[in-house]
């Protein structure tokens, strides 16, 4: 009724249709797209934080016990042995909630090897060992400081995911308008 009155004809009626469902086909790939990108930067951000900010932490709070267990061995005291242990005890707790988050081949790799010299220091303290026992810890250390390194390159990897997510959207975005 409208269109008769204002004298529009078959013609320009599917014409009209047509950009109609254009722009409502147009709304509906933009929502599906803004819901895939907000999926990606939540699952960016959580890994961020969950693998790379809490694995810092994790490395962190290793380095420090490491250190500990260093200057105990360098100690004359007489209690060492037994004051080691218990250091290496909570390394051994922070190891298992380490290896349960996300690890890169790279990362992986070293904290096979740190894992492992954990392990030859416990066997080195059992035997009373402790100037091997010193001498895998600071390899140890060593480790530790390039898991902290590749942190920080994965994190940034993660960063730069985020911006290309927002980036491409800013550019949707533009488009849309």
């Amino acid at each position: 009724m409208i269109f008769k009155k204002m004298g529009i004809t078959a013609q320009n009626k599917i014409k009209i249709a047509t950009l109609l469902f254009s722009v409502l086909v147009l709304i509906i790939l933009t929502n599906l797209q803004e819901r895939s990108t907000i999926s990606r930067l939540n699952n960016a951000v959580t890994s961020m934080y969950e693998d790379r900010v809490v694995v810092g932490n994790y490395i962190l709070t290793l380095s420090d016990y490491i250190e500990e267990v260093i200057h105990i061995l360098q100690s004359d005291s007489s209690d060492k042995i037994q004051v080691t242990k218990s250091v290496l005890a909570n390394i051994d707790t922070l190891n298992i909630l380490y290896d349960k988050t996300y690890l890169t081949d790279t990362e992986m790799e070293n904290f096979n090897q740190f894992k492992a010299l954990c392990d030859h220091i416990k066997t080195d303290i059992q035997s009373a060992n402790t100037s091997n026992a010193l001498e895998k810890s600071l390899e140890a250390q060593k480790i530790l400081r390039v898991l902290s390194s590749i942190q920080v390159e994965e994190s940034k990897n993660k960063l730069d995911e985020v911006l290309s997510i927002t980036n491409t959207r800013s550019v949707l975005s533009y488009l849309e308008i």
